[in-house]
């Protein structure tokens, strides 16, 4: 917890009552500007307060009262952990300065990053505090202040579909309203669609709230400002789409950033909103509205980007770049470069040393043998229009400015080109196979960039478009390029996830899975029988019920699907001579025979099994017979093959009807829904020659790499350097990408890109700092996070990590770890965690060190990852610290890590796997890896204080407050005993196995001094905490209630409950002799010796804890105050024989007041109290106590006797002794 020690916290799991409620009857008073709010004292406490560990929002509520906000590490969007935020209800001035003071909070005014952000060129100007605005784009009724703002309550004259707004609004002070009476307006699209504005400042974040979009969808992030704080939204809308007929084809969508932050992104708005000026949808463009709901809201700097939905649809779509360009970072260059890196503007303009070092070219896909990878009908369609055969594409169109005619020759000359560098492999797809790729596309991390296939909606802008892979690849062409895709792909923006061959297999049937194979005319001659078999019998022997010619090995030909047998024959095309592999796979049995040879026995009953065999084959025409029987259940049967030459594949694809080798037949795909012939490319040998001239010259060869026999292809094209471009032509020009008719007169072939202005504007202003001296320092951890992509798994300051939409899509096997078992870590600091040899090895090899998350760690190019792996140990390595170590032999400091490490000390196994064996509770990460993986010195900060390098983790310390938990190792020594715990840990596998490995009670024994245990306790509150002494009387004592709740002998606790599974349910003491003893604070003030003792809570009464402190022994002293007194309640052990140890209680009371008086301490409360010898009272028949206080007197009370002593504080202190035998 954040918050412990005297301050109450309050975890706010539902909306406040008061704010949902109506304020329609409530007296309200409201103030339109600060200076107005100046006159509430009230409005100098409300506001946002921030510190090292933790923010506060304050909400005034009127009269002196107040609404705190407490979060965890920072305000919402600077810092806050997402942890649920803790809610004080109803606190004055006072209340609010204590918590502000106890936090070490300083007040701070929070601004948008675009505030007064000026409008690009093209944008429309709707309001800028002039007259000549306000009249031109503003309907009548529309109104202005003296001093130059929109008031609520205003029509723009403009109408627009698509556009990109920026608007800059005021929220009035009106501390006694509540809910929707509380500064309500709203910014309606298209006068449609509303996206509200309310003074929600430190609430839940609603739909019907500031950036909520009404009724249909809460923000992300409630980012609301303090009422009469200057707040932006910068919203990004694409209007409905409609088809001739007026029919909507698709839903409005919305990116909404309210104070620079994103709350929406590009989300669907399936219909009008509540109170839209035009209710329906339409294709007709609308206005702006601004709502009138009777707050005086004020608005400025209201500007309009028209955006062409067409346009933005073909823009190249880099994540990083739509998720960053917005945030107004301190480097505006950054977002530019970015693109100019993703695009590989450089392959063909030369740039500068010192800017070319603050870029990462991304570079084209290898093109050498790629027609054995990419299918001919996909590259012709693609370089004929690259923007609509992938949208989202990097792939400028290189053919832009020719003539229809002149594209499709080019296009089908540098098609030829490239088919002629290999043929691409055929497979049928697998349907088991494809079940388990469905699961590891959805598990490994693939949807952090992709598009998810399971239904789960995710922001378009932000996700890396795949074209129709069913036409681009075949299942081996696909799975070979996923086992390796930087083979093809060597800047590694599609990193590796190292991939078993089972695994790329299952995940091509899975992306290529809609697809049926078959050869495009019948390729084999079939038999049917009908028998239920155990084995294929001989088919010779048996009469057939069905002949005819098939498709491959087609099983429906039998037309029934139980007890059946079928006979496949064939011709066999062999290309070269050499050996060959084939793997036969059936379910039920089946047999391959080759130039009349069995080469493979598959038989038997059998759920689907592959067996291979192997045979030398000569060049030519070679007979092939399939034999399969199917008794029950699943059918299946597949024949692949592999030799010289020739990858694993469907064999079908070199089988004929007859031994001509021209009958073996061309396959195609086909569409199961349709069966339509798609068309295919026809390949001319003869334009090769030309293809390869037009790659070299028109720009292929500048950013593509072709080998064709041993040359490879050069560029011929020349283009000027990056310094110094015309920004108003060529890719850039307006709009993006065309050529003028200069250009295109002169014979100028310039790529387009289809960029959109937000693109383009972003590459001017890099440009723009190619050669400038004063050009801020690029942050090139950022610059390379961005370009990879990593700010879709990983956040790094504050920057980053899974998006709304994608978060729940993080997956986990131990739900209980919560988001650090699914959530790949943030990478603060990660150059002072990790040694550089495991950093290294991370980027370039990937990781699965945490087996409990799904999501992969996968590995990027070597060039790139040493340069990152550099940046991050200049940014976060701090100096080495100097720290004790043991001075002793290095096998007994060993021992003794191992047993800190042990269930009997601080029980790191208890969360953390040793290799090969579990933990008890959950399995976090193994404890044989930390000194493969980490840094002494990190460890050595980290181990005692864990939250502050990762604010919010559920790993514990044993060093609270920089004291070791375990005293009697190196005399509680925090520095000897973590070096002793590395020291153990730097044998790794070979480490002797820690106390606590086999799963046991978890017993803790205080054997030499006292352990003091908090957690949920039996009869306890949530606050208890027990405390076992060695003398084998122990006592449980409530923080919440502040009393000696229960006391007991013999064995002390079962830490198994807690520590093991899920950590629920309340542990009771492990041994006997258990005494309930007090349920209430047994210090009070009463009216008179007859009064009742209070029935009201102690904290309900203002008694607050003030934790505890230990003495030479660790014994500890609980401490409360009151407004009135101190009290120091100490339980000291005294040793006897065999369980008769007894507890002597001191209970020191200090007056705030020396004029205190009726002060009393309730030493017993019971059914009966009884006297006995030597001063001692008999409780209960069970229970002897002693007090040192002569005037002691017992007294009849609420159906109870009580035993009171009378303190006297004239002096200010009062002490009493009170001895407890049991």
């Amino acid at each position: 917890m954040l918050r412990t020690g005297p301050v109450c916290c309050f975890v706010c799991s539902v909306t406040i009552a008061m704010f949902a409620a109506s304020g329609d009857d409530e007296p309200k008073t409201t103030y339109a500007t600060p200076e107005e709010a100046g006159a509430d004292p009230d409005f100098a406490v409300q506001g946002e307060y921030a510190g090292e560990k933790a923010g506060v929002q304050v909400v005034a509520l009127g009269e002196g009262q107040f609404r705190t906000v407490l979060y965890r590490g920072g305000l919402p969007g600077a810092g806050w952990d997402g942890s649920e935020p803790e809610v004080l209800e109803g606190e004055d001035k006072s209340a609010v300065e204590e918590l502000i003071d106890e936090f070490s909070l300083e007040r701070v005014e929070r601004t948008s990053p675009t505030l007064g952000e000026e409008p690009p060129e093209g944008a429309v100007v709707l309001f800028d505090g002039t007259k000549e605005t306000f009249e031109a784009h503003w309907q009548p009724g529309a109104r202005m202040t003296d001093d130059g703002l929109l008031m609520e309550g205003a029509n723009s004259i403009d109408t627009f579909q698509g556009f990109s707004i920026h608007l800059e609004f005021r929220l009035p002070y009106m501390p006694r309203a509540r809910g929707q009476a509380r500064g309500n307006s709203g910014l309606y699209f298209q006068s449609r669609y509303e996206t509200q504005m309310l003074d929600s400042f430190g609430l839940e974040g609603k739909h019907n709230e500031t950036g909520g979009i009404y009724e249909i969808r809460d923000p992300d992030l409630n980012m609301c400002l303090p009422p009469l704080a200057w707040q932006t939204y910068d919203a990004d809308f694409t209007a409905a789409r409609f088809d001739e007929n007026g029919e909507k084809t698709d839903n409005a969508r919305l990116t909404v950033r309210l104070n620079g932050v994103v709350i929406h992104n590009d989300v669907e708005v399936p219909r009008t909103t509540r109170a839209a000026p035009i209710g329906d949808e339409s294709p007709e463009p609308g206005p702006i509205h601004l709502q009138n709901h009777g707050d005086p809201v004020r608005y400025r700097n209201i500007w309009i980007l028209p955006r062409d939905a067409e346009q933005e649809a073909r823009r190249p779509i880099i994540p990083a770049f739509e998720r960053l360009h917005t945030l107004g970072l301190v480097d505006q260059t950054a977002p530019g470069r970015l693109l100019i890196g993703e695009l590989n503007c450089t392959a063909c303009h030369a740039a500068e040393e010192a800017f070319a070092e603050r870029l990462l070219p991304k570079q084209a896909p290898v093109l050498t043998g790629v027609g054995s990878r990419i299918q001919a009908d996909w590259i012709w369609n693609y370089l004929r229009e690259p923007h609509a055969a992938k949208p989202g594409t990097t792939m400028p169109d290189l053919l832009a400015s020719f003539s229809e005619a002149d594209r499709t020759a080019a296009a089908r000359a540098i098609t030829s080109l490239l088919v002629s560098t290999g043929a691409v492999a055929e497979q049928r797809p697998d349907r088991q196979a494809a079940q388990q790729g469905e699961k590891l596309f959805h598990e490994i991390g693939c949807i952090a960039c992709h598009q998810p296939r399971n239904g789960a909606s995710v922001p378009a802008a932000t996700t890396a478009p795949l074209p129709e892979l069913t036409e681009k690849y075949t299942i081996p062409s696909l799975q070979a390029f996923l086992k390796n895709p930087h083979a093809i792909r060597p800047s590694g923006r599609m990193p590796g996830f190292n991939l078993s061959d089972e695994e790329a297999a299952q995940l091509a049937n899975y992306l290529l899975g809609d697809v049926v194979l078959k050869p495009s005319s019948p390729n084999m001659r079939f038999a049917v029988y009908h028998g239920a078999w155990q084995k294929v019998p001989d088919f010779d022997e048996l009469e057939p019920a069905a002949t005819g010619e098939c498709a491959a090995l087609d099983l429906t030909v039998a037309g029934r699907t139980n007890d059946f047998g079928v006979r496949f024959d064939g011709f066999l095309r062999i290309d070269e001579a050499g050996e060959y592999t084939f793997h036969l796979g059936s379910d039920d049995g089946s047999l391959l025979s080759i130039d009349g040879v069995k080469v493979v026995d598959t038989d038997g009953i059998h759920p689907h099994t592959v067996h291979s065999g192997k045979v030398v084959l000569s060049q030519g025409m070679h007979p092939i017979r399939v034999d399969y029987q199917q008794l029950g259940g699943e059918w299946t049967l597949r024949l692949e093959y592999e030799g010289p030459g020739v990858p694993r594949q469907d064999a079908f694809s070199m089988i004929g009807m007859t031994d001509d080798p021209d009958s073996v037949p061309a396959f195609q795909k086909v569409d199961p829904e349709t069966a339509a012939d798609p068309g295919r490319f026809n390949f001319d040998e003869s334009l090769v020659q030309q293809g390869k001239e037009l790659f070299a010259s028109i720009g292929c060869a500048d950013c593509h790499e072709l080998t064709v026999g041993d040359e490879r292809i050069a560029s011929s094209l020349a283009a000027p350097k990056l310094a110094g471009l015309d920004d108003t032509r060529g890719c850039l020009a307006p709009p993006a990408g065309k050529l003028r008719d200069s250009d295109v007169a002169a014979g100028t072939n310039v790529p387009n890109y289809d960029l959109n202005a937000e693109q383009t504007d972003a590459i001017r202003t890099a440009l723009g700092a190619t050669t400038a001296a004063a050009s801020v320092d690029s942050n090139l951890i950022a610059d390379t996070m961005a370009a990879f992509n990593c700010y879709a798994c990983h956040a790094r300051g504050g920057i980053g990590g899974p998006e709304a939409a994608r978060n729940s899509l993080f997956a986990t096997t131990i739900p209980e770890m919560g988001d650090e078992g699914r959530i790949p870590p943030p990478l603060d600091g990660v150059g002072d965690k990790l040694n550089d040899n495991w950093l290294r090895h991370i980027l370039q090899n990937g990781a699965n060190d945490r087996p409990y998350m799904l999501t992969r760690m996968p590995k990027f190019a070597p060039a790139h990852s040493d340069r990152l792996l550099a940046e991050f140990v200049a940014a976060d390595r701090q100096s080495e610290t100097a720290f004790e170590t043991p001075d002793e032999p290095e096998h007994r400091v060993k021992a003794t890590g191992r047993h800190l490490a042990g269930d009997q000390a601080l029980g790191c196994i208890k969360c953390h796997t040793f290799g090969p064996f579990r933990a008890t509770g959950i399995q976090s990460m193994d404890l044989q890896k930390m000194t493969q993986r980490l840094r002494e010195d990190w460890f050595h900060r980290y181990l005692p204080n864990p939250q502050q390098y990762r604010p919010g983790t559920r790993m514990p310390t044993g060093f609270p407050n920089g004291q070791a938990t375990i005293g009697d190792v190196y005399d509680g020594n925090v520095d000897k005993q973590v070096a002793a715990i590395w020291t153990y840990l730097t044998d790794g596998n070979q480490a002797g196995l820690p106390d606590g490995v086999v799963g046991q009670m978890i017993e803790l024994k205080p054997e030499t001094e006292p352990i003091i245990y908090r957690n949920f306790l039996e009869g306890l509150s949530p606050r208890g905490i027990a405390v076992g002494y060695p003398e084998s009387c122990h006592l449980a004592w409530d923080a919440d209630r502040m009393c000696l709740a229960v006391i007991w002998h013999g064995r002390f606790i079962d830490a198994s409950m807690h520590w093991q599974g899920r950590g629920q349910g309340n542990q009771r003491p492990l041994g006997d002799h258990i005494i309930a003893w007090e349920d209430t604070a047994p210090i009070a003030i009463l009216d008179s010796a007859e009064t009742p003792w209070p029935a009201e809570t102690a904290k309900g009464r203002g008694y607050r804890f003030r934790g505890y402190e230990l003495n030479e022994d660790r014994q500890p002293a609980f401490r409360y105050e009151t407004d009135q007194f101190t009290v120091t309640d100490a339980a000291i052990p005294v040793a006897g024989d065999d369980r008769e140890s007894t507890f002597t209680r001191t209970l020191t009371i200090e007056s705030h007041n020396q004029a205190i008086g009726n002060v009393y301490f309730r030493a017993a409360a019971g059914s009966t109290i009884e006297s006995v010898a030597d001063g001692w009272y008999l409780v209960d028949g069970a229970v002897r106590i002693r007090v040192d206080h002569g005037d002691a007197f017992v007294r009849e009370s609420d159906g109870q006797e009580e035993l009171l002593v009378p303190l006297d504080l004239a002096t200010g202190t009062a002490q009493v002794v009170q001895e407890i035998a049991w």
